[in-house]
């Protein structure tokens, strides 16, 4: 199961370097949108706590914002899954230049791609 939720990581990341870096087709804003629990939330590097509404507003206006973005996972690390939370740490290394150290909480839903949807995440930036 690891795996799995280590796949979802990186698609979740591709499909966000997809809008942000390219003319990408208006429906993977609402896949990426999908793939969050109704209560996330994400605490950002600057500290600001932003609710799926605000990350999704945000979005809306951000397609091709970084033409050419990617989005690289490393050092994936499961740190705990029971049979309500996935807990997960990883490295987010943007092709721009900057590094994201991340921790996710991730609900188990079956019908979610890959069985989880996002339920909160919180970045720190490494230098």
């Amino acid at each position: 199961m690891t795996d799995q939720i280590e796949a979802e990581v990186v698609r979740h990341h591709e499909d966000l370097a997809r809008w942000l870096g390219s003319e990408a087709e208006d429906g993977l804003l609402d896949t990426f949108r999908q793939m969050h629990h109704p209560e996330f939330s994400l605490v950002a590097t600057d500290g600001a706590r932003v609710d799926l509404v605000g990350l999704s507003n945000a979005l809306a206006g951000a397609r091709n914002a970084v033409p050419g973005l990617t989005i690289g996972i490393e050092q994936f690390q499961l740190v705990i899954r029971t049979d309500q939370v996935v807990v997960c740490r990883f490295l987010e290394r943007h092709s721009v230049g900057s590094s994201r150290r991340v921790t996710a909480v991730l609900v188990p839903d079956e019908s979610a791609r890959y069985g989880v949807r996002w339920l909160s995440v919180h970045e720190t930036t490494v230098p």
